[in-house]
């Protein structure tokens, strides 16, 4: 195995400026949620360019291109959306400018993860040129609207196009370190009623924020005693994220009020369970409130209709997992050195990947959690070439262990 992890390593460094490069491209091709029909041509267009055996644009307009012909099935996914750039002043190159120095290429993406998509391309370039697929497929996947609804592209390739990877390699940032594992989340709505009165004369009304008042307060102390705990995970936590209110004119009892609620999942704690807790809290009861699940709607960038409840499960590899073995067995064989295991705070497709359908996922991507959704967002090119050699390697490594 030496002798081939020194030949994807030493083909991912012949391709190094080349995906700095197409980077960079990506980076200056504008990409928000429900907008990635630009990039989603140009990272086909790269995978035609490039050999790649199958390359397919969904009715979804996902991207997924493939080397190889095995059975063994091994997926690397990297959504193509990003967010806004916020305040552009305080950027101190443009958001889209792509630009690379010695050391690190900026702009929005550049972490989240327009340079992990040039990584995952490249790897399978290298996986083609050295004849290394002999037993596997190695499959790209550039995936749609994981910014707001994570996990709902991954639905549509499961349920809809029938794909069944072995595991997948998920590229978000993780500084060079292997993730096994993140907490789910779920976003519910609290709504309460009451009655409207003149502010002069408060008691003839009942006021739906004065209501909500108190199961905000439970909501806090409901937080402070969660009792679940995963020991790579920690607890999980709840939010109080939002506040509105309705009343006919500032000089009335509000009628009505709702709240937005993000609450983290650890392993161990169901949507059902976290639910029924909410559910619970006495000034829920009280008020009679009605909690559900908000519902994702907005249609792909094709048009194609979106319907995904905002639920969305945790999940955790286990450290003795074959893929787990498989992927640092590539990190060390790669660099010399002990890999790192390691948990994700963010989440990710792997909600519907792993948590929803129970296919192993993995984690593995360049950047840090600190240059994400932030000005002057860059990547360490270090990082991103290590991850084209890691996903190559990983791949090769599973499908040797499968023998």
């Amino acid at each position: 195995m030496n002798e081939l992890f020194e030949k994807i390593s030493d083909r991912a460094r012949h391709y190094a400026q080349d995906i700095y490069d197409f980077a960079g491209e990506l980076i200056q091709t504008e990409s928000l949620s429900g907008h990635e029909g630009p990039m989603a041509a140009l990272i086909s267009d790269k995978m035609r360019r490039l050999d790649f055996d199958t390359v397919e644009v969904d009715e979804m307009g996902n991207v997924c291109g493939s080397v190889g012909t095995g059975p063994t099935l091994i997926c690397v996914d990297g959504h193509m959306d990003v967010v806004g750039a916020g305040d552009l002043s305080q950027w101190s190159r443009p958001p889209l400018s792509g630009a690379q120095d010695t050391d690190n290429i900026y702009g929005r993406g550049a972490t989240d993860m327009k340079s992990a998509i040039a990584a995952m391309i490249y790897a399978g370039k290298a996986l083609k040129d050295l004849n290394l697929t002999d037993g596997f497929t190695f499959m790209v996947c550039a995936s749609v609207q994981e910014e707001p609804c994570e996990g709902l592209a991954w639905e549509y390739l499961i349920e809809e196009k029938g794909l069944r990877p072995d595991f997948v390699i998920l590229a978000e940032p993780s500084n060079d370190e292997i993730s096994l594992a993140q907490k789910g989340r779920m976003e519910l709505k609290i709504s309460v009623t009451g009655q409207s009165a003149h502010a002069s004369t408060p008691h003839m009304g009942d006021n739906a924020i004065y209501k909500m008042a108190r199961i905000i307060s439970g909501l806090e102390l409901l937080n402070a005693t969660l009792e679940i705990e995963d020991p790579e995970l920690g607890k999980g936590c709840l939010v109080v994220s939002e506040v509105t209110s309705k009343a006919p004119s500032r000089c009335s009892v509000a009628d009505a009020c709702e709240i937005s609620i993000d609450r983290r999942l650890t392993w161990g704690e169901s949507p059902e369970y976290a639910l029924k807790q909410i559910q619970d809290v006495p000034g829920v009861k009280e008020a009679g409130a009605q909690v559900v699940a908000y519902t994702f709607t907005d249609p792909s960038y094709t048009g194609k209709p979106c319907h995904k409840e905002c639920i969305f499960p945790a999940w955790k590899l286990p450290k003795e997992h074959a893929v787990t073995q498989a992927t640092q067995a590539a990190y060390e064989g790669l660099f010399h050195k002990a890999s790192t295991l390691t948990t994700w705070p963010f989440s990710t497709n792997g909600v519907s990947i792993m948590g929803k359908y129970g296919i192993p996922v993995i984690g593995y991507g360049p950047g840090t959690l600190d240059a994400c959704h932030v000005p002057n967002e860059y990547v360490k090119k270090e990082q991103v070439l290590h991850a084209a050699m890691m996903y190559a390697a990983t791949a090769v490594t599973y499908s040797h262990g499968k023998k």
